[in-house]
């Protein structure tokens, strides 16, 4: 059952792949296309795929064009092309069950006990490249700024991937509990709750206690009416 629901998402999701045109660079940007492993520099005119990786230097910026989307990222940010699109509340739904299923631990074949490798992850990304965690939190400044430019529900997915293939950045609060407030926004509250929940066991400030620990009463209450 789950692998279909599995094929269902990725078929909504994927059915009209994009292509991307850099409208504009201002300093120093880059991309990695494909299965390579060398970057190319972006001009003005540059023309990518969906499943390339950009990413911005620092005090640097990129105006990304694609079918009915225009963004410009800035500096100290990467982030997959394909992330770059509108996208309903119910496709974010789906997508986020999509996220579900790849972060779930899964059984051996020889035993039940689970097997907590990280899914979803292709041979482009295990390129080392761009598979440390310092390109991690690069790639959740990517997302950022996604919801910086009305992009949130693409926001919101880009992030949980990038919770997913590199796991050190789930323990970042500050960019839980933002993204965490754009399911809230979107009124998905049992989602909302979900992320709270797990953001409440992370290292957090005073003031970011007293925020999760309101949020999670807040929810709590919406759902129960």
């Amino acid at each position: 059952m789950k692998k279909i629901i599995f094929l269902l998402v990725m078929i909504s999701l994927n059915a009209f792949p994009q292509n991307f045109e850099i409208i504009k660079v201002n300093g120093k940007a880059k991309a990695l296309l494909n299965s390579s492993d060398s970057w190319i520099e972006l001009k003005s005119g540059s023309k990518l795929s969906a499943n390339s990786i950009i990413e911005i230097d620092k005090n640097s910026s990129v105006k990304i064009v694609g079918e009915n989307v225009s963004v410009t990222l800035n500096g100290s940010s990467a982030i997959t092309l394909s992330s770059l699109k509108k996208m309903s509340t119910e496709e974010l739904l789906l997508a986020l069950a999509m996220e579900n299923i790849l972060s779930a631990p899964r059984k051996n074949k020889n035993n039940n006990s689970p097997n907590t490798a990280v899914y979803g992850k292709n041979d482009f990304e295990k390129n080392p490249v761009v598979s440390n965690d310092e390109f991690g939190l690069k790639r959740l400044n990517g997302a950022k700024q996604l919801a910086e430019n009305g992009l949130k529900e693409s926001a919101v997915v880009a992030a949980k991937e990038v919770y997913r293939k590199y796991p050190s950045t789930k323990s970042l609060a500050e960019y839980r509990i933002f993204f965490a407030d754009i399911l809230y926004e979107k009124k998905l509250y049992e989602e909302t709750l979900d992320e709270y929940k797990e953001i409440k066991t992370l290292t957090l400030s005073e003031q970011q206690k007293e925020k999760v620990s309101e949020r999670i009463e807040e929810i709590k209450k919406k759902i129960a009416k």
